[in-house]
């Protein structure tokens, strides 16, 4: 059902102009510094949510990090990443306030 459904759509999207491009799936994920939310995959999230995300992967990070095992060191560069790019999204968002267009994940 959900593929024919979504066949009616994509048929009427291209009865008005709109050709293939519809059947493209991109998923706007952005960042208001206004109101401190992100808008992800459909969700929003607080900027309380944001600074504890950022707050459990740095503690995640620092944990791994004084483990003596390479398995752990990996990983906690991982969380070393997330920590960085949330940084990164709340300092360069001025700089980028359309959002950041990513293609939806499940058509990759």
């Amino acid at each position: 059902m959900a593929e024919n459904r979504e066949d009616l759509i994509y048929s009427l999207a291209r009865s008005m102009g709109m050709g293939d491009a519809q059947k493209t799936k991109y998923s706007v994920s952005n960042y208001n510094s206004e109101t401190g939310t992100l808008v992800c995959n459909g969700h929003i999230i607080s900027r309380n949510n944001i600074d504890r995300a950022k707050s459990y992967f740095s503690s995640q990070y620092h944990k791994l990090m004084e483990k003596d095992d390479e398995g752990a060191r990996q990983l906690a560069m991982m969380y070393e990443v997330a920590v960085e790019a949330i940084g990164f999204m709340l300092q360069t968002n001025v700089k980028n306030p359309d959002g950041i267009v990513a293609k939806d994940k499940d058509k990759e």
